[in-house]
């Protein structure tokens, strides 16, 4: 019998081992790596990453209107 290596399966095991690399890598880098990667995945945005929490709109409390 001849056995044949299947190319699917081998791109599969490539791809896994690239990953676990990366993520190797990006432990090593720290805590802010991962999402640091993330937003350089995600560029260009439509919107830029919000930096401030957003805010509640209104009257103050304790004040009438």
């Amino acid at each position: 019998m001849t056995t044949s290596t299947n190319p699917a399966r081998e791109s599969l095991r490539q791809e896994q081992q690239e990953q676990r690399k990366a993520a190797r890598e990006a432990a090593r880098k720290g805590p802010d790596a991962e999402l640091d990667t993330a937003l350089k995945a995600t560029f260009p945005a439509s919107d830029p990453v919000a930096a401030q929490a957003p805010t509640k709109s209104g009257a103050a409390d304790g004040k009438a209107s």
